[in-house]
């Protein structure tokens, strides 16, 4: 009896540590699936925007504010630069330790899609929260029919201009690059009067990199013609040898040699020093994304109501580019339920509003356009272009058929050859690119 009464015992006490461990294991499977656990959660955020200023000084406000709405969800920010971002992320995927979310942009998403690395967001936020998105920034955001990362902002590419200057020459912003040129002719000036001007009509960004190919593109697309797109068939194709290519590097050129309404240098002229030139009251016009309004303020805050916008001129067509910058939930994340709370709160109206308002960049949600900000003079216009905005082309090769359309642009800029040529060295580059990546 005492045999079989000890070894009941023994039984009955594994079945007990049984119990036990099956419930811990069912436990850790229900977070690993991406239930939050009872405990605190932390989630980890690769973000590019919150090392820069002032974005990242409102990014950092918004999480905090976050962070005490849900105390028992603490966000932890892994910041990097845009420029490296990608990389970072790659990096991290290889090694299996990605962050639960990180940033995400067309130039990247259909790398992460092909990845495996980016959860469906289109079942994650929710259908009708999805429909919520402006539609031409969905459209950018999603393959195949999965919302790869949850669009924040955009700064889609509009024209710049100085409305007083304008209303002082009796001018109306322009609306086609004929118009375009009379108003840049009126606004270039000898101010001092010693037989050379001194203030231009439109500053050019002219330098042959990523963000001089960014403002030639839609001017390239306003008269008809494409660096790269997809044919009937599906194929990559190029127009850079059309006539309407040569047209638009025809106008550009003349811009600089024969109309000589932009600033010297323009060939060098980056970004920032045709930002600054507008903030010196040097130039009248300039294309920029939405959040180059914040830049020239800064360099000049008299400047502030002075500043107008017009989706960019066009030939035969308006053009535009969004530029959509989103979060990612990472497919690995533990913590999707959470990563998903935090989204919605950067994405809700005030949220996107205050950052909206401290950046310039531009919300995407359609229950914030009626915002009086957004259809203020200065904003209106970007609103307008987003209409206008088309796809950049999802290839492996982009970014030198970038450099090829700046080495055609810039040998016109410098007359070191015809558009025509110039145009034809380019497509013949871009069409080398697309035989060497088909597969």
């Amino acid at each position: 009896m005492i045999k079989n009464k000890k070894t009941t015992v023994t039984m009955l006490s594994t079945l007990s540590c049984l119990t036990l461990f099956l419930s811990a294991c069912g436990s850790s499977s229900s977070t690993a699936n991406g239930g939050q656990s009872e405990g605190p959660v932390t989630l980890k955020v690769l973000s590019s925007t919150i090392v820069e200023k002032p974005a990242g000084v409102i990014e950092q406000q918004l999480a905090d504010e976050f962070m005490k709405q849900n105390p028992n969800i603490k966000i932890e920010f892994m910041g990097t630069s845009t420029n490296d971002a990608f990389t970072k992320i790659t990096t991290l995927a290889t090694g299996n330790q990605l962050p639960d979310i990180f940033v995400n942009t067309p130039d990247f998403y259909s790398t992460a899609n092909d990845m495996g690395i980016t959860a469906n967001l289109t079942e994650l936020l929710g259908k009708d929260y999805v429909q919520g998105f402006n539609p031409k920034v969905l459209e950018e955001a999603t393959i195949d029919g999965k919302l790869q990362f949850a669009p924040w902002f955009t700064t889609p590419l509009a024209l710049l201009y100085r409305m007083d200057w304008l209303e002082a020459e009796g001018l109306k912003p322009p609306t086609t690059w004929d118009e375009f040129i009379h108003v840049a002719q009126k606004l270039t000036k000898d101010k001092d009067g010693d037989g050379k001007a001194d203030q231009w009509g439109f500053g050019m960004v002219g330098t042959n990199n990523s963000s001089g190919t960014y403002r030639f593109m839609p001017i390239l697309h306003s008269f008809g013609a494409s660096e790269l797109k997809q044919d009937a068939s599906g194929k990559w194709v190029t127009e850079m040898d059309t006539p309407q290519a040569a047209e638009a590097l025809q106008f550009f050129g003349d811009l600089v040699n024969k109309y000589q309404v932009v600033q010297p240098g323009a060939v060098q002229s980056a970004y920032a020093d045709v930002v600054t030139l507008m903030g010196n009251e040097k130039i009248g016009m300039m294309i920029t994304g939405s959040h180059g309004i914040g830049g020239v303020i800064e360099k000049n805050p008299n400047l502030k109501g002075k500043i107008g916008a017009v989706p960019v001129p066009m030939k035969v067509t308006h053009a535009s580019a969004l530029s959509s910058f989103g979060f990612s939930i990472s497919e690995q994340s533990k913590h999707k339920e959470a990563a998903v709370q935090y989204l919605k709160f950067l994405l809700n109206k005030e949220n996107a509003l205050k950052f909206f308002e401290g950046t310039g960049r531009m919300p995407t949600r359609t229950e914030t356009n009626d915002s009086p900000l957004l259809n203020s003079p200065e904003y209106k216009g970007f609103i307008e272009a987003q209409k206008y905005a088309f796809q950049q082309p999802v290839v492996p090769f982009f970014s030198k058929v970038q450099t090829a359309v700046g080495v055609a642009y810039q040998s016109v800029l410098t007359s070191k050859t015809g558009a025509d040529e110039a145009g034809k060295k380019a497509a013949e580059i871009i069409r080398g690119e697309i035989k060497q990546n088909q597969k």
